[in-house]
């Protein structure tokens, strides 16, 4: 069934840096840089003065993090209009389905009635001709249509079993027609109004990705001299500085990672309710085949490139209000036939062969991408089911089957969620995590398929998706 409009026309120029796309948006934790950035004749000085020197990189290097933390903070704001035209556009999906699907039973259901009626009318002529009961064939001239005869048929006192039993068949037919012409009416209404909601979401969405875009090339630029400034102090080059930055931050959120799985286990989550199943899920439709030959990405030029670098998570503001309950715990499962673990690495490496596509809200390849639109391909690739093109849907399918394991027990291939509530109904974004506090995810206009360290640890939920390999 062919997807609803979605093309996202937002003007975001794509941005390489760092390894990482920068998308500096609407709302950013207040104080997040330095108030006062060094400046050149700063930087230069502190060269000359060696013992200036360490202090101005920490400084360069606190202001460098600092930025990409605004950005990725006010890029949720973007992942997060994204999701609700997701949502919706899966619902208008799941519209149109339910009215094509009676539409399919309303001909069938027609063919019957017409077919009963037609025997109704056939018994009518016969028992005229033979004088039986009080049906004459005048009713066949006075009926307007197939119901009316059916109504005056009805009315009639003497009727045979046979008759009768006919008479009986041709109502029931007539009753499912009607039934299923009401049916369809509520969902043409039902579409209609889902079609509108999906494009007031897809609306709202370009319009926080452009008002987010104004600030964009602000950003870069300030990043772009900073790395310049740290090359210039430390005698190396951007290229080597961006490489040193992202595997610090790979660092750090590994690090934060197995802080946040703490604080979940020591919340308590309960378990989820939810179906083990022993067998792998079976493949999505559709499947994009990996593009072959080498991948432009931002972090560097060799075919297999260096994850590009994360932020470290802000923490989680105070809510104003009680939090929901936290995101469920899997039921224990004993699968007895996992797939194979090299399920895992082939969906790592169908992600990698994407690194430097763009993002389109509904995208899902070959040549463009939304989150969970690469997370369901990359596992499609695989054979695997993920349960349909969003961040919700997936959580929930895989807690459905009994794939989710807690964030402590994370590896290579596991699917991370992310969540503005604590809990699946709040799911905005989803990535794979390929090991070593890195990630592969499709990011949010103007950055596209990056691998990058994982950021935003705070809104994980704590539980990964765990779509093949050993529970």
């Amino acid at each position: 069934m062919k997807k609803p409009a979605r093309s996202l026309a937002c003007g975001i120029a794509t941005v390489s840096l760092l390894g990482i796309g920068l998308s500096v948006g609407i709302a950013g934790p207040a104080g997040a840089t330095p108030a006062t950035a060094p400046s050149w004749a700063d930087v230069q000085a502190a060269k000359a003065d060696q013992a200036d020197t360490q202090q101005t990189v920490d400084e360069l290097a606190s202001r460098l993090s600092g930025l990409q933390d605004s950005a990725d903070q006010a890029g949720v704001v973007v992942q997060q209009a994204g999701q609700t035209y997701a949502l919706a556009a899966s619902e208008q999906q799941e519209a149109q389905a339910t009215l094509d699907d009676l539409d399919a039973q309303a001909k069938r259901a027609k063919q019957a009635a017409d077919a009963s009626a037609g025997q109704v009318a056939a018994l009518v002529v016969e028992l005229s001709r033979s004088g039986g009961g009080d049906l004459t064939t005048s009713m066949l001239v006075d009926a307007s249509d197939a119901k009316d005869l059916l109504y005056q048929v009805g009315t009639m006192s003497h009727l045979s079993e046979r008759s009768a039993t006919v008479l009986a068949k041709a109502q029931a037919d007539q009753n499912t027609l009607d039934s299923v012409a009401a049916q369809k009416s509520q969902a043409t209404k039902a579409l209609g109004k889902a079609t509108d909601a999906t494009k007031t979401a897809l609306d709202t969405a370009n319009a926080v990705a452009a008002q987010a875009s104004g600030k964009l090339q602000d950003a870069q630029n300030q990043q772009n001299e900073v790395l310049e400034q740290l090359a210039f102090l430390k005698g190396t080059t951007v290229a080597t500085e961006s490489a040193y930055y992202s595997d610090q931050r790979a660092k750090q959120a590994e690090t934060q990672l197995a802080a946040q799985a703490a604080k979940d286990a020591a919340s308590g989550s309960s378990a989820p309710t939810g179906t083990t199943t022993t067998n792998n899920p079976a493949p999505s439709t559709g499947g994009t085949p990996s593009k072959s030959g080498n991948n432009n990405n931002s972090g560097g030029g060799n075919s297999n490139p260096a994850p590009a670098p994360a932020p470290a998570p802000a923490p989680a503001p105070a809510p104003s209000k009680p939090s929901p309950a936290p995101a469920p715990a899997p039921a224990p499962t004993t699968p007895t036939a996992p797939s194979t673990p090299s399920k895992a690495a082939g969906a790592i490496a169908f992600a990698r062969a994407q690194l430097g596509d763009a993002y389109v809200l509904g995208g899902a390849g070959p040549n463009t991408w939304d989150c969970s639109g690469l997370v369901m391909m990359a596992y499609s690739s695989q054979g695997i089911a993920t349960g349909g093109h969003n961040v919700v849907w997936q959580y929930n399918y895989f807690r459905s089957i009994g794939r989710l394991v807690p964030l402590s027990q994370r590896q290579a291939g596991d699917i991370l969620f992310f969540s503005h509530n604590g809990a699946a109904s709040g799911g905005y974004h989803d990535t794979i995590y390929t090991g070593g506090g890195r990630m592969i995810e499709a990011a949010r206009p103007g950055v596209g398929v990056v691998e990058r360290a994982v950021w935003g640890t705070g809104d994980l939920l704590p539980y990964v998706a765990r779509p093949s390999g050993s529970m």
